[in-house]
């Protein structure tokens, strides 16, 4: 025997030497006094904590080679059974628990209790502008009106028009040198007395310096406005 040999092994080593002797030494080929295959099962699935010393089943099973290789069998049967279903009860308690901690943390998510709530990287940067033009101006006349300043970021920028203008389709140009670098349209609507217009640019491309804005109502002609892009 190995001097390291736990408890354990010493008991698993003397459960299995007298198994063995009684499967050898109690040879009963006619299988008198047998008490059956139901008192067998029952013996094999009797818990633990329940005494069988002193029933008369369990006394001739101890003594009979053939009842106790088939008890041995039932009860090895018993614990496979019952190891599967400890085995499945886990998976599935697991499963269940996985299944509610992710439905708790989608709740709490979406509630921003668990997270905060960022913006995308494109919301990050937008700058929300309003322009309020009162005239449109022609070509001869821009110079005489400073230019309006707008970041070099992505912006949404809403146009407010004249008093009257109607609401319909509108065409946005941003221009340098009279060469369009910005397109982009929109419908205007009248809210509060007030024509309106809102478009989203990505001005983060363009070179700071002087534009031209060109806004005009389809199919009409253009009017501009100086710009300045300004990087900050």
């Amino acid at each position: 025997m190995p001097p390291d040999q736990s408890p354990e092994a010493k008991f698993d080593r003397l459960k299995k030497q007298l198994q063995d002797s009684i499967v050898r030494d109690y040879p009963n080929p006619e299988r008198k006094g047998c008490p059956g295959d139901s008192v067998l099962k029952e013996l094999a699935v009797r818990p633990l904590e329940l005494t069988v010393e002193d029933d008369p089943h369990w006394h001739h099973v101890t003594h009979c080679s053939e009842c106790y290789r088939e008890f041995l069998a039932e009860n090895s049967e018993f614990r496979r059974r019952a190891m599967a279903r400890r085995t499945r009860v886990q998976w599935i308690a697991a499963v269940a628990s996985i299944a509610i901690l992710g439905l708790v943390v989608l709740f709490a998510t979406r509630q921003g209790w668990l997270f905060s709530q960022r913006p995308q990287n494109a919301e990050l940067a937008l700058v929300r502008q309003t322009v309020d033009i009162p005239s449109m101006l022609r070509s001869g006349e821009a110079s005489e009106r400073k230019p309006i300043v707008i970041a070099r970021k992505t912006v949404e920028l809403t146009i407010q028009l004249p008093v009257g203008s109607k609401a319909g389709a509108y065409e946005f140009q941003l221009r340098r040198d009279r060469v369009p670098v910005v397109l982009a349209s929109s419908d205007a609507a009248i809210r509060n007395g007030t024509t309106a217009f809102t478009v989203r640019l990505d001005l983060a491309r363009l070179a700071p310096g002087k534009y031209e804005m060109y806004v005009r109502q389809v199919p009409w002609d253009w009017n501009y406005y100086p710009v300045e892009i300004r990087a900050e």
